[in-house]
């Protein structure tokens, strides 16, 4: 009979670096697996991976993997470094390993991290983590058939990381995730645990980390948000949102369907990225990993056209958050979330280009996938437009995008101007008079210390009347425009970065954009504009 899963407490207190510090044993004793009393019932549906999902749907169908095995089956991960980061279960004892033989995989895939920072090579860890093995399962589980199977269960190697041992390596002065005795870092990293309690200056220390990583070696994070017990502390509100799920360039993941922590970020940021299935949150995050895995090997195999741009973890994240379906209750306002709220609203919340429990949506894998499959296309044009100026449509003739795409976009601009990148479409008439589009814009952030060095970027939708649409949060990295039921025409879809009082050299962002044939008046117009 399995266990009842209970709440894990820190071993002890321990300061976490402050403002400007990035102490390499900070967060030692506060990467805590933060979870909730679940029934027996739920645990054993969590380890085979059999969690409840409304409509009937099983996960693998809810999240696109059952639609993706049946177009490309060879997409399993094949050629894919991943890494699992875990906190210890056990105070007395480094019990952070997943069984190499519950997760169906052979132990020589397997590197191990203890929070000594030593690597080493097991066959069977008798300290096992039931809850690794768990989140192992999810992401790379292979013991056959639909229920017992991952998400990527031919992964090349699998490097599991103690939390504290990972967070001192990214805290050195050149942070490397590459094990002794391996020659490949880990292109996709699944955390399933917290830094609770954290303080503002704490958080800011732990972003810098992670972002610094993610932006400088191409490394997707993905970081379970919490499962709404360990709040930030020491903020403007405190935020449900906790480290290291709140870094910029990390992907944040809650459940759909189960125990969750809820946004925004203690910044008043956009989190969650995204959602999963899940009872909890340690074990939505691994389904989404696993999905970016996927991706990654179609990337690597030349699927988009590309074996570089559609590699970049800025175009895998613009996929993953354009390819995720929205529930009806989806939204980017946080009125709605006011009765659950322990603390004000932000108050930004206009400015909000996520929903505060779904982020962009439900993981849907095989959407992200056709969008790949649609290849890279270049803007349009690029012009110029002085700062103080409104965006405008680009009117001359010329080439329509195709409906479905993505960019890894390249931009420059001068001195007291803002750079446009236009991509135009043509939405012809059909006997479905109208169409729906999702469009996501994402780019990554450094720090300078604890310093944040962002630039921004701003979405519209326009067309010869001016603006339909538009999501321009000035403090995310992260933009997108939702509208279902658009009538026929040509539109523009403009990526502006905004500019400074000097030249901005280069900056890089991923673009994703789906237009879909929509039904007649299914559903009104959501038109982005705010008073």
């Amino acid at each position: 009979m399995a266990p009842v899963l209970s709440n894990f407490h820190p071993r002890s207190s321990l300061n976490l670096p402050t403002a400007g510090q990035l102490d390499k044993a900070a967060l030692d004793s506060r990467a805590v697996l933060h979870r909730s009393g679940m029934s027996v019932l739920l645990a054993l549906a969590a380890i085979t991976g059999a969690l409840s999902v409304a409509q009937g749907h099983t996960p693998w169908q809810q999240i696109g993997l059952t639609q993706l095995r049946a177009v490309a089956p060879e997409l399993n991960g094949t050629g894919i470094t991943v890494a699992q980061v875990e906190a210890s279960l056990c105070p007395h004892a480094d019990k952070f390993e997943p069984s190499c033989t519950a997760t169906g995989q052979p132990s020589f895939k397997f590197t191990f991290i203890n929070r000594s920072g030593i690597s080493s090579f097991k066959p069977e860890i008798p300290t096992q983590s039931a809850h690794a093995t768990r989140v192992g399962r999810l992401f790379y589980g292979n013991l056959g058939g639909n229920v017992m199977t991952g998400v990527c269960p031919d992964v090349s190697h699998i490097d599991v990381w103690n939390a504290q041992a990972l967070y001192r390596q990214l805290c050195s002065p050149s942070p490397s995730l590459i094990p002794p005795g391996q020659i490949a870092a880990p292109a996709v990293i699944n955390q399933s645990y917290v830094f609770e309690n954290a303080t503002t200056g704490e958080i800011r220390s732990v972003d810098a980390v992670f972002d610094n990583y993610a932006a400088r070696h191409n490394t997707l994070f993905i970081s379970a948000v919490g499962n709404g017990l360990a709040m930030t502390t020491d903020t403007g509100w405190p935020s449900q949102v906790n480290p290291p799920a709140d870094a910029y360039n990390d992907l944040a993941v809650a459940t759909c369907n189960g125990t969750t922590g809820i946004g925004p970020a203690c910044d008043g940021r956009c989190k969650p990225d995204i959602s999963a299935p899940g009872t909890e949150t340690s074990y939505a995050a691994p389904l989404v990993s696993g999905a970016a895995a996927l991706l990654l090997q179609a990337g690597k195999e030349g699927l988009g056209g590309s074996t570089t741009a559609d590699t970049d973890i800025r175009v895998i994240k613009a996929l993953l958050l354009n390819g995720a379906t929205k529930p009806p209750d989806w939204t980017n306002s946080y009125d709605i979330f006011e009765h659950v709220y322990i603390f004000n609203k932000p108050s930004a919340f206009t400015f909000t280009p996520l929903d505060p429990r779904y982020g962009a949506g439900v993981l849907n894998v095989y959407n992200a996938y056709e969008d790949l499959l649609a290849g890279e296309h270049l803007p349009t044009v690029s012009t110029t437009l002085n700062m103080q100026s409104m965006p405008t449509p680009y009117t001359y003739a010329a080439a329509p995008e195709p409906l479905k795409g993505w960019n890894l976009g390249t931009s420059h601009t001068r001195a007291e101007s803002n750079r446009l990148h236009h991509y135009l479409f043509d939405l012809p008439k059909t006997a479905r008079a109208s169409w729906n589009l999702n469009a996501t814009l994402d780019w990554n952030v450094t720090w300078a210390g604890t310093t944040l060095l962002m630039d921004h970027f701003y979405l519209y939708l326009l067309n010869s009347s001016g603006e339909v649409a538009w999501s321009k949060s000035p403090i995310d990295n992260v933009q997108q425009i939702h509208l279902n039921n658009l009538p026929p025409g040509t539109y523009d879809l403009v990526v502006m970065e905004i500019g400074s009082p000097v030249p901005i050299p280069r900056s890089h962002y991923g673009l994703s954009w789906d237009f879909t044939l929509a039904y007649p008046a299914r559903r009104t117009l959501t038109d982005r504009r705010h008073p």
